[in-house]
């Protein structure tokens, strides 16, 4: 690869992480991570997240409820809370590294050097672990909808959660997240392979040659 190449690929890696991130946090923050039509009340609709209970109608009313504590959230919803929030510390600590290669460069660095190269690899490596740790809690999440609501043994006339606009975000999120920090370790790794590569020159110039030169005939 040429050093265009790896820096068109690193630019890609940066950019979906950052799309990454910030799928990641709209995940944490928003109270839609299941859904529930209420069979009584055709008007409300309940959302659960992980910070707060919330019931909409369709008068555009809203009633949100925060959890008190953490004995009111049931197990996997701990469990994704604790893993979402790891997974932002993550994601925000990969762009905290990759911004101080960027500031070593600006001041006092030049492009491409072996310090800018092994901050984005420890930036790449974060980014890897925050989408592992956005998709395991929202990928867990939906195989305990599944299993609890979805299965043949639950009535179908009771009303069952479904999944919310949160995981399907944290599904991008997640995906985002690990396809640009491999993008990013990878391009870098390359960059490190090609910058190790010596330069190689003719170590003896060849004069045994002839060089034929045109007869020129002065007048």
């Amino acid at each position: 690869m040429t050093s265009g190449v790896l820096r068109l690929v690193k630019n890609a890696g940066l950019l979906g992480s950052l799309a990454g991130q910030v799928c990641s946090l709209v995940t944490l923050c928003i109270p839609q991570w299941l859904t529930l039509s209420s069979g009584l009340l055709e008007s409300e609709k309940y959302t659960l997240g992980l910070w707060e209970t919330c019931v909409t109608q369709d008068t555009g009313g809203r009633v949100c409820q925060a959890s008190a504590s953490l004995r009111d959230l049931a197990t996997e919803m701990l469990v994704a809370r604790i893993l979402t929030c790891g997974a932002c510390v993550a994601g925000s600590l990969g762009l905290v590294a990759v911004l101080l290669g960027l500031t070593c460069v600006r001041y006092g660095g030049h492009q491409g050097s072996s310090l800018e190269r092994s901050t984005n690899v420890a930036g790449g490596a974060l980014f890897f672990l925050a989408g592992l740790a956005t998709l395991v809690p929202v990928s867990y999440i939906a195989r305990v909808t599944v299993q609890r609501f979805w299965g043949p043994e639950f009535p179908t006339n009771v009303p069952r959660w479904d999944y919310g606009n949160a995981m399907f975000s944290g599904w991008i999120g997640g995906f985002f997240l690990l396809t640009g920090g491999l993008l990013l370790i990878a391009s870098q790794l390359c960059a490190n392979r090609l910058a190790a590569k010596p330069t190689s020159f003719p170590s003896k110039l060849d004069f045994s040659r002839k060089v034929p030169f045109a007869k020129v005939d002065f007048v």
